[in-house]
């Protein structure tokens, strides 16, 4: 029915579907099930980002040599399925710490095996059309998951978990479906005839600083899914939550609040999904600074808002331009990674690592600040953490630099 390509698309969809659940309503358990707040909600999504930092990292040189990288999709998939869907059962977070962060070592090994798979394709533009409509595939389930996630939640905290288990049990289904690369791509050595391709050289230059830039989206993406929550909840059970700047809030909002985030994060994941899909089908980003630079500096800007804003309508902007600094810096890290196809599944799985890490120092350092200062102190002065990432980019790409 579906080409291998296609149904590896459609099993990065699912997956992330699944894996938005678990993000959307785990703030939300952890307030109102844990009764926990925003340090211990940054604390939670740290601990599970810096274990799947980790895992990419010491999986990458063992995995990419294993006869089938699929075999490690397979098994993490499952891991994280099983591991997820049992925190509704505990009331201790201990217990849901273990299980998030056990979930999070199974999820660690899929994403670098579905890359490498896309990598092996020997011809490179349709590897990068691939990568395009991959990319597009799992942001897009990334974008609509929060969208039924939040209100499943409102309704019964368990069914979300009982639809990340449904969602999971399919993704395995389809990624079994699955050939090995070589039976579909041939083996990418052989059929380039050992010649490099034309801007290898460039996309060298250019691994490392987007590889920052991946660091630094995740660090804002990181906060906006593990501490933001927390000033939605605080604003919406007060009342206090504008559309603009009205001075009655109209109606609408006055929801549950796992329900008014899941428009924040479906703007966030919309705009990455865009983003792939421009840059999917254009070639003029390829191997120019400004195209990792300039969204950066416009996610910081608005990013310093969200401490302090009451309106909806500007979290949502601010999401927006978060989610697209995403689209650009990910995809284009994931274009260099694979353009090597002898180390192209172990910077796979170090790219993973750099999405980990930025979501691990979001959550944790954003957690602790929020929980020490307040949500206002480390939002505002977020363009000053920025920087340094900015400047060492720059110094890299700058002109005549071998």
């Amino acid at each position: 029915m579906f080409s291998p390509r296609n149904r590896m698309c459609l099993t990065g969809f699912v997956i992330d579907l699944a894996v938005m659940i678990a993000l959307t309503v785990a703030p939300f358990y952890i307030y109102n099930q844990l009764g926990g707040d925003a340090r211990m909600s940054g604390y939670f999504g740290g601990l599970q980002a810096v274990v799947y930092s980790a895992v990419c990292l010491l999986s990458s040189r063992w995995v990419s040599k294993s006869r089938n990288g699929l075999t490690w999709a397979y098994a993490g998939i499952t891991v994280f399925t099983v591991l997820f869907s049992l925190i509704p059962f505990t009331r201790s977070i201990w217990a849901c710490g273990l299980l998030g962060v056990g979930a999070w070592t199974g999820l660690a090994t899929v994403w670098p095996a579905l890359y490498s798979w896309l990598g092996a394709d020997p011809d490179p533009l349709r590897r990068k059309e691939s990568l395009g409509w991959f990319n597009l595939s799992w942001s897009a389930g990334f974008a609509v998951s929060p969208l039924f996630a939040g209100p499943l939640y409102d309704y019964d905290y368990r069914l979300p978990f009982i639809a990340l288990a449904a969602l999971g049990a399919l993704s395995l289904a389809l990624l079994l479906s699955l050939p090995h690369e070589h039976a579909y791509y041939g083996r990418r050595g052989e059929a380039a005839g050992g010649e490099k391709e034309e801007a290898d050289l460039e996309s060298e230059r250019f691994l490392y600083p987007a590889w920052m830039a991946v660091l630094m989206a995740n660090f804002m993406v990181g906060v906006l899914r593990s501490v933001f929550p927390e000033r939605v909840k605080v604003l919406v059970e007060t009342g206090a939550l504008r559309l603009f700047f009205e001075e009655t809030p109209p109606a609408l909002l006055a929801g549950a609040p796992a329900t008014t985030f899941s428009w924040i994060a479906f703007a966030c994941s919309l705009t990455t999904a865009g983003l792939f899909l421009v840059l999917g089908h254009t070639h003029r980003w390829r191997h120019r600074a400004s195209w990792l630079i300039v969204p950066q500096l416009a996610a910081a800007a608005g990013f310093c808002l969200l401490g302090t804003t009451t309106s909806l309508a500007v979290m949502l902007a601010v999401s927006a331009v978060v989610g697209a600094n995403l689209g650009v810096a990910f995809f284009a890290a994931v274009y260099y990674c694979v353009a090597n196809p002898a180390r192209k599944h172990s910077r796979a799985a170090i790219n993973e690592a750099a999405v980990g890490m930025g979501g691990t120092l979001g959550s944790f350092i954003f957690g602790y600040l929020a929980g020490r200062y307040g949500m206002a102190l480390p939002f505002l002065w977020f363009p000053a953490m920025m920087l340094p990432a900015l400047a060492l980019q720059l110094w890299i790409l700058r002109p005549g630099r071998a």
